[in-house]
């Protein structure tokens, strides 16, 4: 602390020296500094330059001059949002809308504090007066709003500001009845819901999905005489469409329609047949209902039935070999599905689709040498395909090889850059990225992550590991704070992202502020909270004093037979350690 107030003193002079009276009057491209601008102005090239310390003591020492001034206040409020810290933020943030209250910037730089500290009503009305003054920001400052008020639970005020958005548009405009929609079916209002659907198929009557929506509806509102009534308006509007087709067998097979589940498996077989459907979306519905009736294998065996006699009719359809070699794969006999996939792999050993089942297969099974042996032949089929070596990457991490996992990571990163493919270029960095982390190796990780950030800004994977990283290892914490509120600020309901923040702010000693965080994230996790998130919840109790409340959370932990391998001695010794 005495170091800090030196440093801080030896700033302030520095910045005093600046404002002599011998340079007063000199000027900056024509413009005559007046009274005390050129400590405004370096204060400013300071912030820009990324010096925020030189930046915080000027702006601190002009405001002591000035204290009317709106702009120091919204760039301190940033050097201290900079640094995360709320109260001290919010304070200066509120100084500068209060002696500027036409600027947009600092009203917007307000708000979005204001929503970042869970205060939605403040914040929607400031973004409400920003699109009302600007038109130019009226479309995404409505919206802001609107999906604040939302998370304040206030779903007519929501969708009042929808409506009068939807006032400077078309009646129709897809975006803002998408919001509405969205809007009703969170807050449970169905009947609105419906209306606005219905408004959307009328306006896009070539889009299935709207209708295919009608029926999710009305199976939610548990009305089945409507929803049927809606699937065949859905039929007879989309009688080729597959993903339609598809969509309807799922639907059939919910209901256990034993007769248009076989109706539809047959139509749906002829025209994945005609289009040459690259993934059999059929899979899906089957897999869906699957998922939710476990026990239910007699339906695997029905299906197989069902296309098993649809491939004796049609002895050319792929579609249909496809589906019946997929059933037998997962449904129990897995040697038959294999011997029909390597067989179909034998007559078309270009078709790329016949291959992903199998190794999907053997990776799911933890057969890896196997797998890697089928991408080893895919290898020589398809060289240029960024699949194979994340598989190979996959299985590597899987066997706990980061070594090998980094070298197929780099080869796949070769070819997504090749084939600018920017969705697997950044999972690849990702992945290098961790796997130096794992290796120990640091320095190389966290360049991995800088290189990332500056392609993919907003990613939070990135974002949120390397934050985590950084705290792990106690090092650069005011910078990974910072990553790490970037998360909040696009996920606030993500534990993981919670976690994250709470562990940094605990890192830095501000253990209040970390308790507030990984409470929320406990909260927003419910059951599913993970060990880890709970022991550093008791780590933070700990150091608040409330050892009680501590040993309980680490007893909880250690009794489920989990925790960091710190945890035991806590408990026993009742002290901290990490």
């Amino acid at each position: 602390m005495a170091k800090a107030k030196v440093n801080y003193a030896n700033l302030q002079n520095e910045v005093k020296g600046q404002n002599v009276s011998e340079i007063k009057g000199a000027s900056i491209d024509g413009y005559v500094l007046q009274n005390n601008d050129r400590i405004f102005f370096n204060a400013l090239r300071s912030y820009m330059s990324n010096s925020f310390d030189t930046a915080f003591v000027s702006f601190n020492y002009y405001n002591s001059l000035d204290s009317t001034d709106a702009t120091t206040y919204y760039y301190l409020a940033q050097i201290k949002g900079r640094y995360n810290y709320l109260k001290e933020t919010l304070k200066d943030a509120r100084k500068s809308v209060a002696l500027s209250p036409q600027n947009k910037w600092m009203k917007s730089f307000y708000a979005g504090i204001l929503a970042f500290n869970e205060e939605y009503d403040a914040a929607a009305n400031l973004f409400l007066e920003i699109g009302r003054n600007n038109a130019g920001d009226r479309g995404n400052s409505y919206l802001a709003a609107s999906r604040l008020l939302q998370k304040a639970g206030k779903t007519d005020a929501s969708i009042a500001i929808l409506d009068t958005l939807l006032s400077y548009h078309s009646p129709n405009d897809e975006d803002i009845l998408q919001e509405k929609q969205a809007v009703y079916l969170k807050s449970g209002k169905m009947e609105e819901a419906l209306s606005v659907t219905r408004q959307l198929v009328a306006a896009y009557p070539l889009s299935p999905e709207y209708l295919v929506q009608v029926v999710e509806i009305y199976e939610l509102n548990n009305e089945p005489l409507k929803s049927a009534d809606a699937v065949k308006i859905l039929e007879k509007q989309f009688p080729k469409n597959e993903d339609v087709t598809s969509y309807i067998f799922g639907y059939h097979l919910k209901k256990r329609n034993v007769n248009a589940v076989a109706e539809k498996l047959k139509d749906y077989l002829e025209t994945a047949e005609v289009s040459q459907e690259k993934d059999l979306s059929i899979l899906n519905q089957i897999g869906a209902y699957m998922s939710g009736n476990r026990d239910d294998t007699s339906v695997l065996t029905y299906l197989s039935e069902l296309t098993e006699k649809i491939v004796k009719d049609k002895p050319d359809n792929l579609s249909a070999k496809r589906l019946l070699a997929s059933l037998n794969l997962y449904g129990g006999k897995e040697q038959e599905g294999v011997t029909m996939f390597r067989a179909l792999i034998w007559e078309h050993p270009q078709n790329y689709v016949l291959w992903t089942p199998l190794l999907e297969h053997y990776m799911y099974a933890a057969k890896f040498d196997t797998a890697l042996g089928v991408l080893n032949q895919m290898e020589k089929a398809f060289p240029d395909s960024i699949d194979i070596p994340f598989n190979k990457m996959l299985i590597a991490e899987w066997q706990k090889s980061h070594k090998t996992a980094l070298k197929y990571g780099f080869t796949g990163l070769d070819l997504a850059q090749k084939q600018k493919s920017k969705e697997k270029e950044v999972l690849f960095y990702n992945s290098i990225a961790q796997y130096y982390h794992e290796l120990g190796q640091n320095k190389e990780s966290d360049s991995v992550y800088d290189a990332l950030l500056v392609k993919d800004p907003e990613n939070v994977m990135a974002l949120n590991n390397y934050a985590y990283f950084l705290s792990e290892r106690g090092e650069r914490l005011d910078f990974a704070l910072n990553l790490s509120k970037k998360t909040l600020e696009m996920d606030f309901n993500n534990s993981n992202n919670l976690d994250t923040y709470g562990w940094i702010l605990y890192k830095m000693r501000r253990y209040e502020e970390a308790k507030f965080y990984l409470d929320k994230a406990v909260a927003v996790a419910g059951d599913k909270v993970s060990a880890v998130i709970l022991e550093h919840l008791a780590d933070t109790e700990f150091r608040l004093g409330n050892e009680a409340n501590a040993l309980k959370i680490w007893q909880a932990i250690d009794d489920a037979g989990q925790g960091s391998p710190l945890l035991k001695r806590k408990i026993k010794e009742r002290n901290i350690y990490e």
